[in-house]
């Protein structure tokens, strides 16, 4: 500390903030992870295997999200590697655009991710409130979005399910990227073969494209909805395809073998949602979907009365088009260069700058920026007699769920937000 030029003050305050790290090093490390550890608060999330909810931290009074997934759900639509995958980005990533994992752990029943609790909400709900984005605001958040998939892409991943609600806005309007279930590093235990037995042929990988699987849709409570409202139910296509429809790069949709490329692909599809008010490819049902998306050159189409820019237009085809011809084929600087994003200051770092919209957060525990959740859809998380069949069935893979459990450490940043609002200014190491 002397040969780096610190005061006798400031070695004694790293001196006391190394022993802290040890302290709570060593305290974490003998301390048995488990839901007990932690109080529900709301429910924020429903997905097709749990749900995500903000909790509190019983020992440290710190918010997080919890999402819990349940084994027996993971196991039947044989989503051990999405899961897998998702845990391992997670735990790696280590920047700004990715939302933190802190913890990871399970027990007999269920899986659980704690998280970062971003209180803004995601990117839908924005869409839903706003209609139409004006270009200074669309111009800002594709700005960060391309900032984010590149941290994605360096890190070696593929997202293949960016969609404007996996994109989280923080207290200060600045994004997130979230939701890496369907995330792939192209490791072993990313690929859902993986984990399947010799001669088990019952449940395939959904997203491998040697396999030629039929789009279903599980919804069975499809209503005539407002225009902006009804393509909330492609979400129901969940995982007999990679992600939402929507947004997924026609190459994927088709099997044809995709790279990174296909994020970009997305991109250009949610600036045109920000700036059309809808997306190009919105139909009433995932296959008439899937089909618009395929056949893309007949159906993409941007509307005279919108009137984009020409910057804006020229953007969103450059990255709705063939892979090869794709901006981002030559990596994410390509993309930053476009004229339409170019007043943006990327080498200053964009969240360093004023955030165009501001969430609006009245206390910690607020989650009014996340859509209500109808009780209807909530599931218990305890197992009923048949999925305790399928996590107790000898024929599952005994490595399903090794390796899952997962703590951040060594962090200087703040572990969650606090309950009280001086505490959550301060760093706490984990």
């Amino acid at each position: 500390m002397k040969k780096i030029g610190l005061s006798d003050k400031d070695q004694n305050q790293m001196r006391k903030m190394l022993s802290q790290k040890e302290s709570n090093f060593i305290r974490l490390k003998r301390a048995k992870m488990g839901k007990h550890l932690f109080r529900k608060i709301k429910t924020i999330g429903v997905g097709a295997f749990g749900e995500v909810a903000l909790v509190l931290k019983v020992d440290t009074h710190r918010l997080y999200a919890m999402k819990t997934l349940r084994k027996a759900d993971v196991l039947k639509r044989n989503q051990v590697a999405h899961v897998k995958a998702e845990r391992d980005i997670l735990a790696e990533a280590d920047n700004e655009w990715v939302v933190k994992l802190y913890y990871s752990f399970q027990d007999k029943d269920n899986l659980y991710f704690v998280m970062d609790y971003i209180p803004g909400g995601d990117l839908m709900s924005l869409l839903i409130k706003r209609g139409i984005f004006l270009e200074d605001l669309a111009r800002f958040y594709i700005g960060e979005l391309v900032c984010a998939i590149e941290s994605v892409h360096k890190m070696g991943f593929i997202h293949r399910d960016i969609k404007p609600d996996n994109i989280l806005i923080d207290r200060d309007g600045h994004i997130k990227l979230t939701d890496f279930g369907l995330c792939t590093g192209f490791r072993w235990t990313h690929n859902s073969k993986y984990y399947q037995r010799v001669g088990d042929h019952n449940r395939q990988d959904s997203i491998d494209p040697c396999l030629d699987n039929d789009i279903v849709c599980n919804c069975d409570d499809l209503k005539p909805l407002e225009r902006r409202r009804r393509r909330q139910h492609l979400r129901c296509l969940a995982h007999s395809l990679v992600g939402t429809p929507n947004y997924i790069a026609p190459e994927v949709l088709s099997r044809t073998g995709y790279t990174q490329l296909c994020d970009w692909w997305s991109v250009g599809v949610i600036l045109y949602e920000m700036l059309v008010g809808q997306p190009p490819f919105l139909a009433n049902t995932p296959p008439e979907t899937q089909s618009k998306v395929i056949n893309w050159e007949t159906t993409l189409k941007v509307p005279k009365q919108a009137k984009l820019s020409p910057e804006a237009k020229n953007l969103i085809l450059g990255l709705c088009t063939h892979p090869e011809k794709r901006l981002g084929r030559n990596g994410a600087q390509e993309v930053k260069d476009h004229p339409y994003l170019q007043n943006l200051d990327f080498e200053g770092g964009l969240r360093k700058q004023q955030a165009l919209y501001l969430p609006e957060i009245r206390h910690p525990t607020d989650t009014s920026n996340f859509d209500p959740i109808d009780p209807d859809k909530l599931r218990p998380s305890e197992p009923n007699e048949s999925d305790l069949e399928w996590v107790n069935n000898e024929d599952q893979p005994l490595h399903a769920f090794f390796e899952f459990t997962f703590r951040r450490f060594f962090d200087s940043t703040p572990g969650g937000n606090s309950t009280d609002e001086k505490d959550s200014q301060h760093p706490v190491y984990v």
